[in-house]
């Protein structure tokens, strides 16, 4: 009798673990799908940032060559 009583606890106990295991496994699906799109967008910033710094890098140039060679100036 006590080895029923105590198997019977032991499967409640089970059960309500699993629920909980599919609990937090739902909430890291949510989390690594947020994740995901945070590091897409990153990436994306990253391809702006680096397009802003070529444009920044060639109007210094052309700015610098006007500065000093205005003869040699592209307009």
């Amino acid at each position: 009798m006590l080895a029923a009583v105590a198997a019977r606890t032991l499967v409640k106990h089970y059960g309500k673990n699993a629920h909980h295991i599919q609990e937090l496994y739902a909430d890291l699906k949510k989390k690594d799908d947020t994740i995901n799109k945070l590091l897409a967008r990153i990436n994306e910033k990253k391809e702006e940032v680096h397009k802003l710094k070529t444009i920044i890098r060639s109007q210094t140039k052309k700015n610098l060559t006007e500065y000093h060679f205005p003869s040699e100036a592209d307009n």
